[in-house]
C-alpha cells in the first residue's frame, strides 16, 4: 500500500475502533449496573424462604473424595537435558 493511502485509511480505521471501545465500555458498565440491582432481590428471595422454612428444593449434601492421580506414560526431556546427555560428563574419559 502507497504511504498516502495508508494515511488515508488510517483516519477511519482509528475512528471505528474507538467507537467500538466506547460502546463494549458502555454495555460492560450497563450490565454491570444490572447485575448490581438484581443482586439484593436475590438475596432477599433466598433469605425470605429460609427464615419462613419452605426451601424450593432441599439442600444437597456434597461430599469431597481426595483426588487420586495416576501419571502414565513418560515426560518427555527437554532440550537442556538431550544437549546435557550428549556433552561428556565429569570424570568422562574422551
Amino acid at each position: 500500500m502507497e504511504p498516502t493511502k495508508a494515511i488515508r485509511w488510517f483516519g477511519p480505521i482509528l475512528l471505528a475502533f474507538a467507537i467500538g471501545a466506547t460502546i463494549a465500555i458502555l454495555v460492560s458498565a450497563f450490565a454491570q449496573s444490572r447485575l448490581m440491582s438484581i443482586e439484593p432481590e436475590t438475596r432477599q428471595h433466598i433469605a425470605a424462604q429460609a427464615q419462613s422454612g419452605k426451601l424450593e428444593r432441599p439442600p444437597t449434601v456434597v461430599t469431597i473424595e481426595p483426588a487420586r492421580i495416576e501419571v502414565i506414560g513418560r515426560r518427555r526431556s527437554s532440550v537442556f537435558d538431550t544437549l546435557a546427555d550428549w556433552l561428556p560428563q565429569r570424570g568422562d574419559a574422551s
